[in-house]
């Protein structure tokens, strides 16, 4: 993985877990049901969906490996 696919995989993980603060927040804050649970979507979106994907995608790719040295 490229330097800057590595900062897109933190950048995600990293809104997966603001998503879920928000959530909380919002459950605390007596917010509607569908705001809350679709801010658990959002985040359960970003800290599994997108990782895997983009995981499966980037490591897939031809090219040297950074920590193999090949």
């Amino acid at each position: 993985m490229s330097t800057l696919e590595m900062l897109l995989m933190w950048l995600g993980i990293f809104l997966g877990f603001v998503c879920i603060l928000v959530a909380a927040g919002g459950y605390r804050m007596g917010w509607h049901k569908k705001t809350w649970i679709g801010w658990i979507v959002a985040a359960i979106v970003f800290l599994t969906v997108l990782p895997i994907i983009a995981a499966l995608t980037m490591g897939l790719s031809d090219g040297r490996s950074e920590l193999l040295g090949g």
